[in-house]
């Protein structure tokens, strides 16, 4: 078998965009993702193991439960490295004994769309329940104040709270400063769309619909911690480096009729109301795109539904037995944003669907390397059809009274064709390369790769092969 090394010429890295499709479909708190539905498998009710709308992050589990067959899950074993989970604390590590086994959690992760609801004036509603968190906190364990230890953080990464000072509450509870950090940090609550403000505000050289708090004579008067607006997530799962400008198309559907249409029509990030053509908010930008970040802000809130047999419909967006009129604000309601299916009531939102489709863009790195059959060379082969068995040379011979074994003498074939039928052409060397391999450092095959057709190999002749390799 001949070894060829690859020199400095021979390798090449380059990058290839893909532009994988998505598209999502919301019907009564259920998504579908690419119109792929439920399929249950011989254990599980879904075989991916996740919800429909979801996917699953390295497809483990598939067709697993936990009391049928047992599930995938992570594990460290304690050893002199050291190593573990970055969720376990510093404490909990040294409680385990050397060779005990450290668990993470079960697989299957997922991720799906995400849809959340800010209502009129949520900023300064967070920041008064969480004041009232603080406050209750502070009452409740006498206005005694949570205690650092030395240091900043600990391993972990959360503040070095003392674990020492244990007071007890007027509730009788008997808390430290870590259980009462932990305590608060499960109640405060924090707004995903004011965390984005300085990303949206980055983007204003694009429109001043990218203005977080903007008021202009023109008609852009809005602060988003003041309006309702509908922040819909979209996992990079999805699309990759980024969600590919202009791909972006929002629709909003009741009854099966279209009563709204958005898309970037301009490539900026504005999301247009392209239709239905002449409805109300026609031509209007109902929110704006982050592409990179993979965010849809929706703040349009005119009643789309002003035309056609729905027009008086109001719906029970909220989940809170009051009907609203639809508009962009409640696109995508029951997408993970704790909103359950509904019944079949009059105001029943189970009468409105929604469907959001896009292009990602993804970079996929690709090596190219140029492999060579060098004229002179590769012209003999292991295969056992490369000798004739013909030979009549015999394999024994009498050495006095012992027996001698010795191979025989076989002739190579000689496959080179002629203007005849019968006669063979001049004996020459011919192969056919069908396959090459490919070795690391220590000479372990790593790789194969298979050409479509065999290729004849004379020895005056050469060939360079290019081979692919996504890394």
């Amino acid at each position: 078998m001949s070894y060829y090394k690859f020199t400095n010429n021979d390798l090449f890295v380059n990058f290839i965009e893909t532009n994988p499709s998505c598209k999502f479909d919301i019907y009564n708190s259920h998504i579908f993702y690419n119109n792929k539905g439920e399929l249950a498998g011989e254990f599980a009710s879904s075989v991916p193991g996740v919800p429909t709308g979801h996917v699953s992050l390295y497809e483990m589990n598939v067709d697993r439960t936990e009391s049928d067959t047992g599930l995938i899950y992570a594990f460290i074993t304690k050893d002199s490295s050291l190593t573990t989970f970055k969720t376990v604390s510093t404490s909990d590590f040294y409680s385990f004994e050397y060779g005990d086994t450290i668990s993470g959690s079960s697989y299957p992760l997922s991720a799906s769309i995400v849809r959340e609801f800010f209502d009129d004036n949520h900023f300064s509603t967070m920041r008064a329940n969480n004041e009232t968190v603080l406050n209750d906190e502070r009452t409740e364990n006498l206005g005694i104040p949570l205690k650092l230890e030395d240091g900043d953080t600990t391993d972990s990464g959360l503040p070095a709270f003392d674990t020492h000072n244990v007071v007890t509450s007027l509730s009788t509870v008997a808390r430290n400063s870590v259980d009462r950090y932990e305590r608060l940090k499960t109640l405060l609550s924090a707004s995903h769309i004011n965390s984005l403000k300085n990303t949206i505000n980055a983007n204003s050289f694009m429109s001043p619909h990218f203005r977080y708090s903007a008021s202009f004579s023109d008609g852009y008067a809005r602060d988003l911690d003041v309006v309702p607006v509908n922040l819909i997530s979209v996992p990079s799962i999805f699309y990759g480096a980024g969600i590919e400008r202009g791909t972006l198309d929002i629709k909003y559907y009741l009854t099966g009729t279209l009563i709204g249409h958005l898309k970037d029509e301009n490539r900026n990030g504005e999301l247009i109301q392209v239709g239905p053509e002449g409805s109300t908010g026609s031509g209007s930008v109902a929110g704006v795109a982050l592409y990179k970040q993979g965010f849809v802000i929706l703040t349009g809130s005119w009643n789309l539904q002003t035309t056609g047999p729905s027009s008086d419909a109001e719906l029970n967006y909220k989940n809170t037995g009051t009907a609203v009129t639809s508009s962009w604000l409640y696109f995508g309601v029951g997408a993970n944003d704790g909103i359950p299916n509904d019944g079949d009531s009059a105001d029943t939102r189970a009468s409105a669907s929604f469907s959001m489709m896009f292009s990602g863009s993804s970079q996929v790195p690709v090596m190219t390397m140029l492999t060579h059959a060098p004229k002179g060379e590769l012209n003999y082969s292991n295969n056992p059809t490369y000798l004739s068995r013909s030979t009549t040379t015999g394999y024994y011979s009498s050495v006095t009274s012992s027996v001698l074994y010795s191979e025989p003498e076989l002739d190579t074939v000689n496959i080179v064709s002629s203007s005849y039928d019968t006669p063979t052409g001049s004996f020459a060397k011919e192969t056919y390369i069908s396959k090459i391999g490919l070795y690391d450092k220590d000479k372990n095959l790593i790789g194969v790769t298979t050409v479509a057709k065999p290729v004849k190999k004379t020895e005056d002749r050469e060939f360079t092969f290019k081979v692919k390799l996504d890394i």
